[in-house]
């Protein structure tokens, strides 16, 4: 999406208040303001030592102010910013860190901007739906991040946003093609002092949010069955940690006597 494009879509935050409000917070702004924001937030706050509002912010980024605003509550949510006091925010460690290193090695810069990613609920959803697919369509992941935020039709231009930050962060790579592959986030889990959640790699069941699948088979009001394809780009993908989760999970799946059918495919 140009830069151009994202500044018709955004809008300020009071012109949104009369539509229905997703239950996750999620970014008013593309991905280039978004980093505009963060490096103004280290910038104002002096490396993350001074709390700051939004309009010293707006200064120091070249942004509006009511766009700041407007995005102040995902960056929140992303534990980007913290919120000491109301109306004044301060940078996290990793935010101030990837500003600083952005100017000199952006690349590398945007793994302190992933390992926030992986522990918040985008990170999630990502991370799940890629634990046993290689490839995702981007209206796909648009959907299953809609679902987990409860979000509307009108937060259409906000997902898509969302979908473009996780991709300039590297979490995810989008092909020429426009379908989009596992990228950076197996590293994370390795960082010290980055804990991933514990259903990390818990496989996802479509279509429902990805709920435990014992929560998901106690709703179910008729009997169903299963076929799973499990697709691996290397053997090696198959760690001791997934293959363990998955079969935990074929395990659930006997208990409650549900039959299943399990392909597993090699690349070609």
């Amino acid at each position: 999406m140009s830069e151009s494009e994202q500044q018709l879509k955004e809008e300020p935050a009071k012109q949104r208040m009369s539509k229905l409000a997703a239950e996750r917070a999620l970014p008013r702004s593309g991905a280039d303001t978004l980093v505009k924001i963060i490096k103004g937030y280290a910038v104002a706050s002096n490396g993350g030592d001074a709390q700051v509002n939004y309009k010293d912010v707006a200064s120091a980024a070249g942004v509006g102010p009511t766009i700041v605003s407007g995005n102040n509550s995902f960056l929140l949510e992303s534990e980007i910013l913290s919120s000491p006091k109301y109306g004044f925010y301060v940078p996290s460690e990793n935010a101030v860190r990837f500003a600083r290193e952005a100017a000199w090695d952006e690349g590398g810069a945007k793994a302190h901007l992933r390992k926030m990613m992986v522990a918040c609920w985008y990170g999630q959803v990502v991370i799940q739906n890629f634990t046993l697919r290689s490839t995702l369509g981007r209206e796909d992941l648009k959907r299953a991040l809609a679902i987990k935020a409860g979000a509307t039709e009108g937060d259409s231009n906000s997902l898509d946003f969302l979908v473009d930050f996780i991709i300039y962060t590297g979490l995810v790579t989008e092909n020429e093609n426009g379908t989009l592959t596992k990228g950076n986030f197996d590293e994370m889990t390795k960082v010290p002092g980055v804990t991933p959640p514990k259903d990390i790699f818990q496989p996802a069941l479509e279509g429902i949010g990805a709920p435990s699948l014992n929560h998901a088979l106690s709703r179910a009001e008729r009997p169903i069955s299963l076929v799973i394809h499990v697709h691996l780009n290397r053997v090696d993908e198959l760690t001791p940690e997934r293959a363990a989760q998955l079969k935990e999970w074929l395990r659930i799946l006997e208990e409650k006597q549900v039959p299943t059918e399990v392909h597993l495919e090699a690349p070609e």
